[in-house]
């Protein structure tokens, strides 16, 4: 009875231990793949606070492009202005020197007198040269208003492609924002979950430990116990005696 109570315990002892080996097993698996988890949330987490730094910075910097180019589009627009005044200006002389210039043509055909002819062509030639230098000006102002218009236009799409970036820069940074706060909630949570499995693991070692150091205990008191039945047996055993044959007597002659 003695011997089958012992068996009982050590196999009650020994799938005690395989279970405390697969609760250890288990929950080293569960810690690796919450070490893993919490890996993976925190360089989420460096790669959205990087990509937010960056954007920010890009953000800025684009900004202050923009306002450069705000800044040249005005002056552009004031420039333009300016010329257009200027054409207008000599658009209005033009008109002026025209009229001076048909007077003159009337005045030189309806002369009385040379005293009056020749003050009409004086004033027909002053007229005309007038007309081909305000002529000769209005090409100019148009050439320049021709290039401030281009310029213009380039500074709108300038504009319009800086502002797109800048929106587009706008846009993203709430789901880096989002994204930055979700990996911190998720960091926490793996955290406590890794936490918990390490506890589990380690109690599951140090349980299994004991159990296998009461596994050992009990295998040694058996080894030992063994023993000593051999020895006993050998010493109880008795020695079987040697039984000499007797030599056959020689018969009689």
């Amino acid at each position: 009875m003695a011997t089958d109570k012992r068996v009982f315990i050590l196999t009650t002892l020994e799938n005690i231990a395989k279970k405390l080996m697969d609760q250890k097993n288990q929950a080293a698996k569960i810690r690796r793949q919450q070490e893993r988890a919490l890996k993976e949330a925190k360089s989420l987490g460096r790669r959205s606070s990087s990509g937010l730094k960056r954007l920010e910075k890009h953000l800025e910097h684009d900004k202050e492009i923009l306002t450069d180019i705000n800044m040249e589009f005005n002056h552009i627009l004031s420039r333009k202005e300016s010329l257009e005044r200027l054409a207008k200006s000599a658009q209005e002389r033009l008109i002026k020197e025209n009229d001076l210039k048909e007077q003159a043509e009337i005045d030189l055909a309806n002369a009385e007198n040379d005293e009056i002819k020749s003050n009409a062509q004086y004033r027909l030639d002053m007229a005309t040269e007038k007309i081909q230098e305000i002529e000769s000006e209005l090409k100019i102002r148009e050439k320049a208003v021709q290039k401030v218009e281009n310029e213009i236009i380039n500074y709108k799409q300038s504009q319009s492609a800086a502002n797109k970036k800048i929106h587009k820069e706008v846009s993203s940074k709430p789901a880096l924002l989002t994204q930055l706060k979700e990996s911190k909630i998720d960091s926490a949570k793996f955290q406590k979950q890794l936490l918990t499995a390490e506890k589990r693991e380690v109690a599951a070692s140090l349980a299994l430990a004991k159990i296998s150091a009461k596994l050992e205990e009990i295998k040694s008191k058996r080894r030992k116990t063994k023993s000593k039945k051999s020895k006993t047996m050998k010493k109880i055993t008795p020695k079987k005696k040697t039984v000499k044959k007797k030599g056959k007597k020689p018969r009689a002659k």
